[in-house]
């Protein structure tokens, strides 16, 4: 069982790559929305039942340091945990808490408290974590997918269609 916390555009593709595996979907998202292929769910029955974690919700006051020790207690045993949203997110102290006790079978994560990684993070070392650089923007494609999103808006602007407009 996968859960998901956050359901946008990031959560439907992994939710749909979970599908592909055969994983039951769980997801917890503050914005009621209907889809048939996943199971909505509240915070605690998410966290209990699923076998991994993976956060994809943004950064704001509800969802910082939502993961804590409190919050990491209720996981299933030996589940996975996945933050590649926003460090804040997540108290490092509590993940590495809960991966050094057991409690966690392991984490990735590609966002820190702080970035970049300082010498002193308690994350450094913990047991059965990796890190990765949060460098998902970095490849080629994706660069000139940006560039596109930009050009394809001028040209709706000069059109006099403005297109994701921002209030």
């Amino acid at each position: 069982t996968m859960g998901l916390i956050g359901y946008g555009s990031i959560g439907h593709a992994v939710a749909a790559i979970a599908r592909a595996f055969g994983m039951r979907v769980l997801v917890y998202t503050r914005t009621p929305m209907e889809d048939v292929s996943v199971t909505f769910t509240d915070l605690d029955t998410l966290l209990s039942a699923s076998d991994v974690v993976s956060v994809h919700c943004p950064l704001n006051e509800q969802s910082k340091g939502m993961f804590n020790a409190q919050t990491f207690a209720k996981f299933r045993d030996g589940a996975f945990f996945i933050n590649t949203a926003r460090g804040p997110i997540v108290c490092e102290e509590a993940l590495r808490d809960a991966l050094e006790s057991g409690k966690l079978a392991g984490a990735g994560i590609d966002v820190l408290d702080c970035e970049p990684m300082r010498g002193d993070c308690v994350l450094l070392g913990a047991k059965n974590l990796i890190i990765t650089p949060h460098v998902a923007w970095a490849p080629k494609e994706t660069r000139r997918r940006l560039v596109d999103i930009v050009a394809d808006n001028l040209r709706a602007y000069l059109r006099g269609e403005p297109q994701h407009v921002v209030s």
